[in-house]
């Protein structure tokens, strides 16, 4: 039964009482993290609407499947910003996997001081508000100690009204 949900492409099984009896036997695993099973739309606009509102409504609302519709939605953002740093290193000649030595993370943090250097001389000479400042000096200072955005949108609120 699991290789037929398998050759159908299925996401999940459907919440069926009649699976219910079978979940442990089933040889089927279900699409992990990486996918925002939420994400995807309907081909069709109406249809789309719909489950948009319906999606909206169970998140106003609450409950047990609003907090699991928001881990299931983080944890695919996660997995994304992590693919998405690992595709810029690449994309920069480095190799993510590898260790970095003593001597490459000083120049980095030198590289770091640098661009921190020329973003407060912007500051002060009003070429970028302050708002923009702390934008892109947490952003890029998050990156760096692999924050989540949420993280680093809160430190700049609390940057902000300190």
């Amino acid at each position: 039964m699991g290789f037929l949900a398998t050759s159908f492409c299925l996401l999940r099984l459907p919440k069926m009482p009649e699976l219910k009896v079978h979940l442990g036997k089933l040889n089927f695993t279900p699409a992990g993290p990486e996918v925002n099973i939420y994400g995807i739309a309907f081909k069709d606009k109406v249809r789309e609407k719909a489950r948009q509102k319906r999606l909206a409504a169970e998140l106003a609302a609450g409950g047990k499947n609003a907090k699991q519709i928001k881990a299931e939605q983080r944890a695919a953002e996660k997995i994304q910003r992590a693919k998405e740093r690992r595709q810029e290193a690449i994309a920069k000649g480095r190799n993510p996997d590898k260790k970095r030595g003593k001597q490459q993370r000083i120049f980095d943090e030198w590289d770091e001081l640098a661009r921190e250097e020329r973003l407060h001389k912007k500051l002060k000479k009003g070429k970028m508000s302050l708002s923009d400042y702390d934008r892109q000096f947490l952003k890029n200072s998050s990156r760096e100690r692999g924050i989540d955005s949420e993280d680093s949108d809160q430190a700049s609120l609390a940057s902000v009204t300190s």
